[in-house]
């Protein structure tokens, strides 16, 4: 059963707030707040029954007592038969100080100023009128002004007359104290009505997405147990499929049976991380991992077959110049050949291409695997179902969070069914924003939110531009707030250094910048997308791509037209 004082504390409140209006005037019942009474002091319980809050008359704390008041000679104060420990204006007064010392502590608020603020108390079962003859005060500390009784609550009008009252009385010539203006009012709303919901940081996040990852992985690992005696194969699945991470398995173990072997991808980062991740294995000896071009370089180059390289480098050198040195080399060099090659990223390379791979086994018979995603390839259309090898179907995508790998799967365009296997909540973000300085500040708003509000470490946030490092804006701006974005690859001008694969140095512990092209079949915890174009050839399979990426939370920073495909 409710207390007579919490009946009479919500009567106050319903009749004081059905009586002011709700556009000037906010209520807030039961306050309580936790702080210190002076500088160093030990925090201590705040409390008010009720406080009133105007933008302009400021702060009005309000005390209710329930039952029929009293007050004796000492000037204690009495309700019924029972002795108060504290008056109800000494406590209302108190209130008062903890609440604008709380209020000043608060970071928005101007420094050294003091809002409008008072104190009064409401009497609700005993009227005023009933005080003996020739008795004006409750006490020299107790102005009628400031006593809200039954009397004065009766109607809406008694009501703001007895408010309006109180507020003049503290107000006076105005001199003192400072306008709460929408500021102050909506630090109060922050303070005694606060809104929120407690959620998972993005940080708890990757821990707790760890083991799930490390389980696929294990899972993954035994698809290349159960096919091992399979020769020439091509394996296709979407991303996060575990592709990457199959195709260097299967390197490591051929290495390790003694065939002298070659993983091969297309990206330049892509094989910087797996020359990292097999040197940790270790790898074994007779593991050759580099890029295709690399690998055409620097055969090439051994064969004494390769020109010099030209500065700048044509087009031409990357289409026909490197892959004739890599067939010249073949010819000339045949105790360069390989007993087993992987090829990852196998959508992105030209048949011909293919073509010299199998060249470089010691028998056409040879170990010859080739890793693929159709709805991937963003460079040429996917040649590898024409090779002619046995083929193998992945269909889970383990990377990605559902909601992410839902997203994405709106701009699949590989032909399979995918299965997002993690099953999570809401873990992307679509922030909406023009190019330029728009994007720009968008991206120092959601760095700062991931770095210093979720508490992700810099070093697992990639962020990932849709245009070249020398046409990125980002790039040239590097530095977002206390985020600095970093690339050992790349020049200032965003060229690239032209550094071969297991010479990149490891990146500091800085937030990645890099473009989603490059970062193909690569993963972070965390992906902010960024500088992403509205139309071009192959738009979906770069979209897809770069909504890919993310092992635990994404980003999306796009123009307004983009935005609302992705909505």
């Amino acid at each position: 059963m409710e207390s007579h004082g919490r009946a009479a504390e919500r009567l106050v409140d319903q009749r004081i707030r059905a009586a002011l209006p709700a556009d000037a005037f906010h209520l807030y019942p039961n306050a309580e707040w936790l702080g210190s009474m002076r500088d160093g002091g030990p925090p201590r319980d705040g409390e008010a029954d009720l406080v009133i809050v105007h933008a302009e008359h400021g702060i009005l704390v309000l005390e209710v007592k329930s039952g029929f008041p009293s007050r004796d000679s000492a000037g204690r104060w009495w309700i019924g038969g029972l002795a108060l420990d504290q008056g109800p204006f000494a406590q209302a007064m108190r209130s008062k100080h903890q609440l604008v010392r709380k209020l000043a502590e608060m970071a928005d608020w101007p420094p050294r100023t003091e809002p409008r603020a008072g104190h009064a108390i409401a009497l609700p079962d005993v009227d005023l009128a009933s005080l003996p003859r020739g008795h004006v005060l409750l006490g020299a500390d107790a102005p009628r002004e400031l006593v809200l009784d039954a009397e004065a609550l009766e109607t809406p009008e008694s009501i703001r007359r007895w408010v309006e009252g109180a507020y003049a009385y503290w107000l006076g010539d105005g001199s003192r104290g400072v306008l709460l203006g929408a500021l102050g009012v909506r630090l109060l709303d922050e303070l005694l009505a606060p809104t929120w919901a407690l959620h998972r940081l993005v940080r708890g996040h990757i821990e707790d997405d760890r083991a799930d990852l490390l389980a696929a992985s294990r899972e993954q690992a035994l698809i290349v147990s159960r096919t091992r005696s399979l020769r020439r194969l091509e394996v296709v699945g979407p991303a996060g499929s575990g592709k990457s991470m199959l195709a260097a398995e299967k390197a490591r173990r051929l290495a390790r049976e003694g065939y002298r072997t070659l993983l091969a991808c297309f990206n330049q980062r892509l094989a910087t991380s797996l020359i990292h991740e097999l040197e940790e294995a270790p790898a074994p000896a007779g593991l050759d991992v580099t890029t295709f071009h690399r690998l055409c370089e620097r055969l090439g180059t051994a064969a004494g077959v390769l020109p010099a390289r030209p500065d700048p480098i044509p087009q031409g050198w990357w289409d026909e110049t490197l892959p004739g040195a890599l067939g010249a080399a073949i010819d000339a060099m045949p105790a360069g050949r390989y007993h087993a090659v992987v090829v990852d990223e196998g959508q992105d390379f030209e048949a011909r291409w293919f073509e010299l791979l199998q060249r470089l086994l010691v028998d056409p018979g040879d170990v010859f695997w080739v890793f693929h995603d159709p709805g991937q390839a963003l460079i040429r259309a996917d040649v590898v179902a024409g090779l002619g090898l046995e083929r193998h179907e992945l269909f889970e995508n383990h990377r990605n969070p559902e909601s992410i790998a839902a997203l994405a799967g709106r701009f699949y365009r590989g032909g399979e069914e995918v299965f997002a296997l993690r099953e999570t909540g809401r873990r992307h973000t679509l922030i909406t924003a023009e190019s330029g300085d728009e994007t720009l500040e968008a991206l120092r708003k959601t760095l700062h939110r991931l770095v210093e509000e979720e508490r992700v470490s810099p070093w697992r946030i990639a962020v990932l531009s849709g245009v070249t490092p020398m046409a990125s804006g980002v790039w040239r701006h590097r530095r977002f707030g206390n985020a600095v974005l970093c690339n050992e690859a790349l020049h200032d001008d965003g060229r690239s250094k032209g550094l071969p694969p297991e010479d990149v140095p490891d990146e500091p512990d800085e937030v990645l910048f890099e473009t989603i092209r490059r970062f193909k079949g690569m993963e972070r915890e965390v992906v902010v997308l960024v500088e992403l174009p509205i139309t071009g050839e192959r738009l979906d399979e770069l979209l897809y791509v770069g909504l890919t990426r993310a092992t635990t939370e994404l980003a999306v920073i796009a123009p307004p037209e983009l935005a609302r495909r992705l909505a």
